[in-house]
């Protein structure tokens, strides 16, 4: 199922209400109640820096928990070294792959402008060497991104095993934004469509005061 909308904070918002109204709801593995639906790609045509950001202030305004700021969720996709405060933080995996890989640097950035029509500018964040064992519990949520070059233009697609569209994804749009925008000034080229296709996208129905909060129905 696709979702479109002209901004972060329509896309976020459309998404929620199909959840809500068609999820399936279950029990996961933590015990908490949510409602998921399968393979939801949220389209953003024309991200700014302005609308991405949109989803993050509504949930800060009617949060009483701190939300991080954006220097805090740009640096967790851009330092090399791990943040001993997250299980694992996607700059080490995106800059410094098993210790020695830049994938931007390194890969994807040559590659595109050695061949602006390939299809294999990916960046992979799943390690098989660490978070394909059974007792690892915390694997990450995003497993890889793409970039295409289309019309002069840098589209991204980001792909999740798993994602908390009411309080993981606003941030999760901000980051890849904020990695897009990059991958943008290195090849002198404009921005184009942000997609990422979620295979669990779901709601905690133990957020209810922020879900009864949103202004779902403007």
């Amino acid at each position: 199922m696709e979702i479109n909308g002209s901004s972060a904070k329509e896309v976020w918002l459309n998404t929620i209400k199909t959840i809500l109204d068609g999820g399936e709801e279950y029990t996961d593995h933590n015990g908490r109640v949510c409602k998921e639906l399968l393979n939801i790609e949220m389209v953003l045509p024309n991200p700014t820096e302005n609308t991405v950001i949109e989803p993050i202030n509504i949930i800060t305004k009617n949060q009483e928990w701190v939300y991080p700021s954006k220097d805090e969720l740009t640096s967790i996709m851009f330092k090399e070294n791990q943040n001993p405060v997250y299980e694992h933080t996607y700059g080490g995996r995106i800059f410094k792959f098993g210790g020695v890989k830049n994938q931007l640097r390194d890969f994807v950035i040559p590659l595109l402008r050695n061949d602006n029509h390939s299809r294999q500018a990916v960046v992979s964040i799943f390690n098989p060497f660490k978070d394909s064992d059974l007792t690892n519990k915390n694997i990450p949520a995003m497993m890889y991104f793409q970039f295409r070059i289309k019309n002069d233009k840098v589209l991204m697609t980001a792909h999740f095993r798993s994602n908390d569209i009411l309080i993981g994804w606003p941030a999760n749009i901000y980051q890849l934004f904020k990695v897009q925008e990059y991958v943008a000034k290195e090849l002198q080229l404009n921005m184009g469509s942000l997609t990422t296709i979620s295979n669990s996208a779901h709601i905690f129905l133990d957020n209810g005061d922020a879900i009864n909060n949103l202004p779902l129905d403007k």
